[in-house]
């Protein structure tokens, strides 16, 4: 048992501090954890590299990647806006944690459905609703699965000023032979405060000790609005991202 946590911790923080963020090394390991996943049955009792030949079982450790990039070319043909939010936004920025899921915000309306399911068609994913339409104008997402790795897309709709401000604030990184639009920190951390849950405030401290020169009157500004329209302490959430046991990241 550690015997002086607030020590610990205080130790830990400046540790995640002093080291940078390695994008490639985080979806290495983002990816190794997924495939070891898989095969304890943590998100299938199925093992889909079963039967696979070693060189291609090494090749599919880049599923995310490929899936991002073939992604990324597929939305950039179709001048879809767009940007990956979530468990993979967050590995670009702090550290990497398990999601079976890939989340994509694209800055249309419902009605620009078609162009949408152009890009799904064109990549091979599966619509995992039977009335895509109808499912879109009701929840303002499209749940799509990549058939040969498992991997769950949820491509959410939005036209709001705050998601077309996100939008904008896009962080492009070279994917292969393309980039791809992440979310901004700034935005990762105001949906993580959002969401509220213990992980989701532990993503937002690490990436706030790794992103030294985070735009906080942003983050702060958003976060005022929201709290204002759904009466939620999103302000006190962010100060519990910011303390460790008691002193504040600086």
């Amino acid at each position: 048992m550690i015997a002086d946590r607030a020590h610990w911790r205080r130790w830990e923080a400046e540790y995640i501090r002093q080291e940078s963020v390695d994008v490639d090394r985080n979806l290495r390991l983002y990816e190794a954890l997924y495939v070891q996943a898989r095969q304890m049955g943590v998100f299938s009792a199925a093992d889909l590299l079963e039967g696979v030949p070693r060189k291609t079982r090494l090749a599919r450790c880049f599923m995310f990647r490929d899936l991002l990039e073939k992604m990324a070319k597929a939305f950039e043909a179709r001048s879809i806006a767009y940007m990956v939010i979530g468990g993979q936004a967050a590995l670009l920025y702090g550290e990497p944690r398990l999601t079976a899921d890939v989340d994509v915000t694209v800055g249309i309306a419902p009605e620009g459905l078609p162009v949408v399911l152009e890009a799904v068609r064109a990549l091979g994913w599966q619509v995992l609703v039977e009335d895509a339409e109808a499912f879109v104008r009701r929840t303002m997402v499209l749940p799509c699965r990549e058939e040969t790795s498992g991997i769950r897309i949820g491509i959410v709709f939005s036209q709001s000023a705050y998601e077309q401000e996100a939008l904008r604030r896009v962080r492009r990184v070279p994917f292969g032979a393309t980039e791809v639009c992440f979310a901004s920190p700034e935005y990762v951390i105001i949906h993580e405060v959002i969401a509220g849950r213990p992980r989701d405030i532990e993503d937002c401290r690490r990436i706030w000790l790794k992103n030294p020169h985070l735009d906080e009157g942003y983050i702060r500004h958003w976060l005022q609005q929201f709290e204002d329209a759904l009466g939620e302490p999103f302000l006190s959430r962010l100060e519990q991202v910011r303390q460790i046991d008691g002193g504040e990241i600086r």
